[in-house]
């Protein structure tokens, strides 16, 4: 082999560096970080049940205030990762950093595939650098997989329109899409006309092996339905239907609060602000300091947009990638309710590569330095986080100063904070404590999760009273026998009267 076939050069040296970087972000203080909250905890309860007693299940977590229940897909993953884990919530905490990295090398493949290496490229460092996706990612919960799954539908999409081969693998995705966020189920209309559009070239194999493989997917919610009176199906319609028994009613003051959230959004997956952390930035519980936008990186995106929207318009290979994106855009700004910002996770991965393909005629002697920028922000963001007073490491600390002083006697769990609600600001608790210490034998928790872990449930005489407060002090008619504090948490104490 001639030395000139050895020769490293700064284009092949440059990537490498980069990746092993990004590794290195993705994977920073991931399980000091976790944020554990109410969401989180619900479907960790359900996966736990798993590992303690398995039988199949035919359902997940509920899915909004639509009357649905997701498929247990993703339950049997969370499962799956505490039986090898032995219930450390660290597995959950690894595994989502690992999955935000195969997220990105997913994005750089199917952009690279469809367009050209260059956008692959520049989508990706847009993707796996950015400090907000990076917290999404520090969170695992049913949304986790919403990035993946859509950017291999608009593959699957891609692809068909050539070899119709690939709708077997776009009715998979739709089929998943059932088990992880009903988010996804937005992209319908347009995987439906592009079969239409198609339909000659379909051939009955395919048509047989599209329809027992999304059957097979769906499998357990049809077993669901089938012995509860179609009751999980019926839920969305009964939404429709009634919209004010749930208390979610599509106005004007929704659509501008969406619009809103999408202007401040697209700003935020660029930037955000240094010394802030996942809880505020997701706005858990009581928090809500999230980074306000930029209006110059917003507007500037925004007329990406546009540009692309009329480029759409007139050349083909765009016209997937912009139905997806007014598919996603259409379904959150007409959304009845309140729409959080991981609804627009689709969107986030799909918006990285309408940039590449505006930036892809942009020399790289002018992009060079601009990414160096980018990525040394958003690294300031993610080096200064100050996540750690919240995440799972010191709520573990906590815990680790509880156990010693109450043993295994039996004890009560009361959670406390700036939000008036009881639990669901607050949560997680419940589950850290069965896993790191013991099982209360009441908890704030019981009322919302109860009926997931009845066989814990005790008639025990309490002999403790834990109530574990969130930034604010707590007092009480009575003195605590002591209090503990980790981060933002303290912990009073009770000795219940014999």
């Amino acid at each position: 082999m001639s030395v000139a076939k050895l020769k490293i050069t700064p284009t092949k040296i440059i990537p490498i560096l980069l990746f092993i970087f990004l590794i290195v972000l993705r994977f920073w203080k991931s399980a000091e970080w976790f944020s554990f909250n109410f969401d989180e905890e619900y479907q960790a309860l359900l996966a736990w049940s798993q590992v303690k007693d398995f039988h199949p299940i035919w359902i997940g977590v509920s899915a909004s205030n639509f009357g649905f229940y997701l498929g247990p897909a993703f339950t049997y993953l969370n499962a799956l990762l505490f039986w090898i884990g032995n219930g450390d919530l660290s597995v959950l905490a690894y595994f989502s950093s690992f999955f935000g990295i195969i997220t990105t090398i997913s994005l750089y493949f199917v952009a690279s595939r469809i367009f050209s290496k260059k956008v692959g490229l520049i989508s990706a460092i847009l993707y796996g650098f950015s400090a907000l996706l990076i917290y999404f990612d520090h969170r695992f919960w049913n949304p986790t997989p919403i990035a993946f799954v859509t950017i291999w539908l608009l593959y699957s999409l891609y692809r068909a329109e050539k070899d119709t081969r690939w709708f077997i693998l776009s009715t998979i995705i739709m089929a998943s899409g059932l088990h992880l966020h009903l988010s996804l189920m937005v992209y319908w209309p347009l995987v439906i006309f592009l079969v239409l559009k198609n339909i000659k070239k379909i051939s009955l194999s395919i048509w047989m092996i599209s329809i027992f493989s999304y059957l097979a997917v769906v499998s357990p919610l049809i077993v669901f339905d089938i012995n509860h009176n179609f009751d999980d199906l019926l839920g969305p319609i009964r939404y429709v239907l009634s919209p004010k028994t749930s208390g979610s009613v599509f106005g004007l003051d929704q659509l501008i609060y969406h619009l809103n959230n999408v202007w401040f959004s697209i700003s935020r997956a660029l930037y955000l602000k240094p010394y802030t952390n996942i809880q505020e930035e997701h706005g858990l519980g009581a928090h809500g300091d999230m980074t306000r936008p930029v209006f110059l990186i917003s507007l500037f995106v925004v007329l990406i947009f546009v540009w692309f929207f009329r480029k759409a318009i007139k050349e083909r290979k765009f016209q997937i990638l912009a139905w997806m994106i007014v598919s996603i855009l259409l379904f959150y700004l007409l959304y009845p309710s309140i729409g959080c910002e991981y609804y627009l996770l689709g969107f986030f991965i799909m918006t990285t590569i309408v940039l590449g393909l505006f930036l892809e005629k942009v020399s790289w002697k002018l992009l060079t330095p601009l990414f160096a920028i980018y990525i040394a922000i958003n690294s300031v963001t993610i080096f200064t986080t100050t996540q750690s007073q919240y995440g799972l490491t010191t709520r573990r600390n906590l815990i680790n100063q509880i156990m010693p002083l109450i043993g295994n006697s039996p004890f009560s769990l009361e959670t406390v904070g700036k939000d008036p609600r009881p639990y669901h600001p607050y949560g997680g608790w419940r589950y850290l404590f069965q896993t790191y210490g013991n099982h209360p034998s009441s908890s704030s928790a019981d009322e919302y999760f109860g009926w997931i872990y009845p066989d814990e449930f005790t008639s025990e005489k309490l002999l403790y009273r834990v109530v574990i407060s969130e930034v604010i002090s707590y007092s009480d008619m009575n003195t605590p026998i002591a209090t503990v504090s980790s981060g933002v948490f303290t912990s009073y104490i009770f000795k219940l009267n014999q």
